[in-house]
């Protein structure tokens, strides 16, 4: 418990007991075997879309029931995630929600401005506000080599925690990337079990700990 580990976290889910997980907000890499932003960086794992598939597998027993699971991906592949969870899982999808980038994203003709975020369900989750809107606005990130790629901003992580869970209650994220899910966690008075496969994002989380758990109490 409020820790991060370093590996893949098909392996790691297998040490974590069975109903033991309260929330799941995590961003799997897509699938689409590229590289991203001005420095093409690339995440590993992200050879095809199946390891989505096989983490949803994985977490569904680790859930208490009815809890929420946030899977971010974008408009290539929801489709396919979507078809997979209705035909090959127990979960249920109860929302769609669009994120909203404030930025402009390079590329040619079109420029990508949003994403989009699935709310899973084991049982009956429940949630705590009725004004939760099924389309937010993500702060802007300004990228650097200490950002990952898919980073999302602490605005759009904190809202949903607010919403699908209680203080001490233990938040997973399996695709730390560069941390926004601990440092969430942390700023909200939530336990948190993360972990992230590249040792480059792993050591950077680790460096940002303490800054973080001493901003603490400023929020």
């Amino acid at each position: 418990m409020d820790k991060i580990y370093h590996g893949d976290c098909l392996d790691i889910l297998e040490t974590i007991g069975n109903n033991s997980i309260d929330l799941v907000i995590t961003d799997p890499p897509y699938g689409d075997n590229c590289g991203y932003g001005r420095g093409n960086k690339e995440i590993l794992n992200n050879e095809d879309e199946s390891i989505n598939y096989k983490f949803l597998d994985k977490i569904y027993p680790k859930m208490k029931d009815n809890t929420s699971l946030y899977l971010f991906s974008n408009w290539k592949f929801e489709g396919y995630l979507r078809s997979y969870i209705e035909n090959n899982t127990n979960f249920n999808i109860r929302m769609l929600i669009i994120i909203v980038k404030n930025n402009i994203e390079m590329g040619y003709g079109f420029r990508n401005q949003y994403e989009v975020c699935l709310v899973l369900e084991k049982g009956k989750a429940k949630y705590n506000f009725n004004n939760f809107s099924n389309v937010l606005k993500m702060d802007n990130i300004n990228h650097s080599e200490e950002t990952h790629p898919h980073t999302k901003h602490l605005n759009i992580i904190e809202k949903i925690i607010k919403h699908s869970s209680s203080e001490n209650d233990v938040v997973f994220d399996g695709f730390l990337g560069s941390g926004s899910t601990v440092e969430a966690c942390i700023r909200t008075n939530r336990r948190y079990i993360g972990v992230e496969l590249d040792h480059k994002w792993f050591d950077l989380i680790n460096k940002r700990l303490e800054k973080w758990k001493g901003q603490k109490t400023l929020f």
